[in-house]
């Protein structure tokens, strides 16, 4: 999995772990993504990390739905210098929503993820990453789902 630099076109590894409340508080003063993420801190919290650096470049809450057969995307964010048209890496987003896709195949779920999006990224998330609207959630499942996951985890 890779995310490019923009302005290069390089790619560079990533690797995605799961943080604790005390790493999760450390990332929050930081100031370098926006929301409260220790309003996170009783669902599972991913970031993403270029290389060997520890500093995160995404983050990545999830939810257990099993009522829905589904995980939820509570918060997704990458930080704020790789945020918009001059930002510093692309493909952040798409490598945590399919790291979110196998998942949900690993919980039994058939790669069934929903997201409450902001208005903004609705359209976004639809064009980029397959996603469709329920009107109150977005969601990806089955053939989508394994689509993303070969797209970010395939051939490099």
């Amino acid at each position: 999995m890779y995310v490019v630099n923009s302005e290069t076109g390089e790619k560079h590894l990533v690797r995605i772990t799961q943080i604790d409340t005390v790493e999760l508080a450390r990332i929050n003063r930081t100031k370098r993504f926006d929301f409260n993420w220790n309003k996170e801190k009783h669902f599972e919290v991913f970031k993403l990390v270029v290389g060997e650096d520890v500093n995160p470049v995404g983050l990545l809450s999830l939810g257990e739905r099993p009522d829905d057969f589904a995980l939820e995307i509570r918060l997704i964010a990458s930080s704020k210098d790789n945020i918009g048209k001059q930002n510093g890496y692309a493909r952040i987003a798409g490598c945590l929503i399919s790291f979110a896709c196998m998942k949900a195949f690993k919980a039994g779920y058939g790669g069934f993820v929903c997201l409450k999006p902001k208005t903004a990224l609705e359209q976004h998330y639809i064009s980029t990453c397959g996603f469709e609207s329920t009107n109150l959630y977005l969601v990806t499942e089955g053939t989508n789902s394994l689509r993303l996951i070969k797209e970010y985890y395939g051939k490099q």
